[in-house]
């Protein structure tokens, strides 16, 4: 009985220990990129610690893409869909992970709207990962001397 206890204790230890985000889960069996992979709604997004999410919808919506083209193997996000007075917007992004897929890093933006933050044309933020499961994604970035934090729940 002791040494099962011990085992337990050992194993709790190590799987605490290479727990990759913050708050993200001890093990999973997905790949970083395939967790990340699929359509998001924004649930909270935040400057300085202040919830700006109206703000957010006034210049983009709350809809987030990330996926891969198989004909270019280049990963990428896309936020585009209606905003809160009615028009359109489109924000696209080319990205990859950084510090053993703690981070991402964004390098290439296209958009039809100034964005809001450091969402928009020619805003090249590395976003830590605070949390990422198959249903969520948490990230924050420092950006011209704000701190943003984003929610992202799958839908």
């Amino acid at each position: 009985m002791k040494k099962l206890v011990l085992i337990l204790i050992v194993l709790a230890a190590i799987t605490e220990g290479c727990k990759k985000y913050p708050d993200g889960p001890c093990i999973s069996f997905r790949s970083v990129r395939n967790r990340l992979y699929g359509y998001y709604t924004l649930t909270k997004y935040t400057v300085n610690g202040t919830d700006s999410l109206s703000l957010f919808n006034d210049s983009l919506c709350f809809k987030f893409h990330f996926y891969t083209q198989h004909d270019d193997y280049n990963s990428y996000c896309s936020v585009e869909g209606e905003r809160k007075d009615g028009n359109y917007s489109q924000l696209h992004w080319m990205w990859n992970f950084k510090d053993n897929n703690k981070s991402i890093i964004v390098y290439d933006t296209s958009a039809s709207s100034n964005g809001t933050g450091p969402f928009g044309y020619n805003k090249l933020p590395e976003w830590e990962i605070l949390r990422l499961t198959n249903k969520e994604l948490n990230m924050k970035t420092t950006f011209s001397g704000k701190e943003y934090y984003v929610e992202l729940r799958k839908i």
